[in-house]
């Protein structure tokens, strides 16, 4: 059976990103987009004015103190100072003091878990857009088109529907379609533009010529490329092309001095074919080690430096998915720290997170967990390298990782940039300013400002003091919808999994 190193890498720690998905079935979906949820159906709608804030707008200089924002329907109309602002009888005010007001957030790599679930638990959470990088055409589309359309109350969706991959694809085959010749992958793009497809997510096992014709076809359809950097493909080859973003890490083999020799090592099937035969999965986590610490030994600042530079210029966007990164290396912390987000996700998907449940977890041999530390720490610090070279990064999560969480775990990757040296100015950046110039939506989201969307956070704390203040939200709007906090916390009460109560012993 033939894998791909970059592919079985990210499957190893976690039994496939794609095997536990738990998408709420077409007829669930139906009637949900009937029935709005429950918790939005008491939000405030009507017109209305938070005063007295201070707006912060990432990439601005500075933030503005002590401002009036004035919300009409769905936008927002006005942003001015509270001492220069008359309110007429019938305005409705929301006194804002000591608060603080940020754009609605992206997660810019997800995959749903349980559709219904998480929407709500990114909208209580504030991120009110999702790029969706790989879901069943039948789930993805409608529900996307029913949110657009107003039928069903959720997140703005960019989607790719099914991935592109070549044979022998480690991903569930309901998020696939597999080309292999040059044509099939001409076909495949334009399969995906007629099902209603947002942009391309390319994956590890294409190959050149698929690969390339993939990039021209989506040319011709106007259709963005994203995804994964194919084994055979170089990190400067991939943004010389077109591919709009990169996911997962930081494109480290771009700093490779021997990047031929690393295409050449990671592309090698003979390992994996060996492992299959013989049943010594142990062979495969070695490889995996070997090929990474072989990247890393010739690890050259002044060449990454150069990819960075490069990337910059032809307006290639990363997402590290940094809390995806850290739940891969850390896991075996994680899974012995209870977390009270686990409330949201099923039993049946607690116990697959567990490493020793993992289809291959079990098999990591000493050498893999140490490289995973080596590298993690890698990204860590090429991350900021990278935006100070001009490269624009995303936020994504890369939800459904396990301890990956719909919404909360969009926090914590804008907490891990500013480990990784991002202040929390340019942290924001990443989930809001960036997302809508990925998408040229930056005349209508990412900014409090006239004439924007209505979609902002209200915090009761400074997030450019701790970008963990980022958690502390009050209220989220939501198209131009007040909900406060009792709404969100009837969301949050929505969404907990049940749980069968522990039979008492005899």
């Amino acid at each position: 059976m033939k894998t791909r190193s970059k592919s079985i890498r990210y499957f190893f720690m976690t039994g496939s990103i794609f095997l536990h998905p738990a998408m709420i079935s077409l007829c669930l979906f139906l009637l949900a987009a009937l029935s709005p949820f429950a918790s939005i159906s008491h939000a405030q709608s009507s017109d209305f004015v938070i005063t007295h804030v201070t707006v912060i707008n990432p990439g601005a200089a500075r933030p503005q103190h002590d401002m009036t924002v004035i919300v009409h329907d769905s936008t927002i109309a006005s942003v001015v100072p509270s001492n220069t602002y008359q309110p007429s009888a019938t305005t409705r005010i929301i006194n804002g003091e000591g608060e603080f007001v940020i754009p609605s957030l992206w997660d810019m790599h997800m995959h749903f878990r349980d559709a219904d679930r998480d929407l709500k638990l990114d909208i209580a959470n504030g991120v009110l857009g999702i790029r969706d990088m790989g879901d069943p055409a039948s789930d993805v589309f409608p529900l996307r088109d029913a949110i657009a359309s107003g039928k069903q109350l959720g997140p703005k969706i960019v989607a790719c529907g099914p991935i592109l991959d070549g044979p022998n694809s480690w991903v569930n085959t309901k998020f696939l379609l597999t080309v292999n010749t040059a044509d099939e992958a001409r076909a495949a793009v334009d399969s995906l533009k007629q099902q209603g497809a947002d942009c391309v997510k390319v994956y590890d096992g294409l190959s050149h010529d698929a690969y390339f014709a993939i990039i021209d076809e989506a040319k011709k359809q106007k259709l963005p490329v994203v995804g994964h950097l194919p084994n055979v493909i170089h990190v400067r080859e991939a943004s010389n092309a077109g591919q709009l973003s990169l996911e997962h890490g930081i494109a480290l083999s771009g700093g490779c001095t021997l990047e031929d020799e690393y295409i050449k090592r990671r592309s090698d099937q003979s390992t994996f074919l060996e492992a299959a035969k013989t049943k010594n999965f142990a062979l495969i986590p070695e490889k995996i080690a070997d090929d990474q610490n072989f990247m890393l030994d010739n690890f050259s600042q002044r060449v990454a430096d150069q990819t960075y530079t490069l990337l910059a210029k032809n307006g290639t966007f990363i997402t590290p998915t940094l809390v995806t990164e850290y739940a891969l290396t850390y896991i075996d912390n994680l899974s012995l720290v209870p977390d009270p987000r686990m409330q949201y996700v099923s039993a049946d998907d607690l116990q697959s997170w567990k490493p020793e449940n993992g289809l291959l977890t079990k098999y990591r041999t000493f050498e893999y967990i140490k490289m995973r530390f080596r590298e993690y720490d890698k990204i860590l610090e090429e991350v900021h390298r990278a935006q100070t070279l001009g490269v624009h990064l995303l936020a994504g999560t890369d939800i459904t990782v396990p301890y990956t969480y719909p919404g909360f775990s969009l926090h914590d990757e804008l907490k891990l940039f500013v480990t990784a040296g991002l202040t929390p100015m340019q942290a924001l950046e990443t989930a809001t300013t960036n997302p809508a110039l990925y998408m040229g939506l930056s005349k209508t989201w990412g900014r409090i400002d006239a004439g924007y969307k209505a979609n902002f956070i209200l915090l009761t704390a400074d997030p450019l003091a701790n970008i963990s203040n980022t958690k502390e939200i009050d209220a989220v709007i939501f198209n131009g919808q007040f909900l406060d906090r009792p709404v969100l916390d009837n969301m949050l009460r929505e969404a907990r999994v049940p749980r069968t109560p522990a039979k008492p012993a005899n």
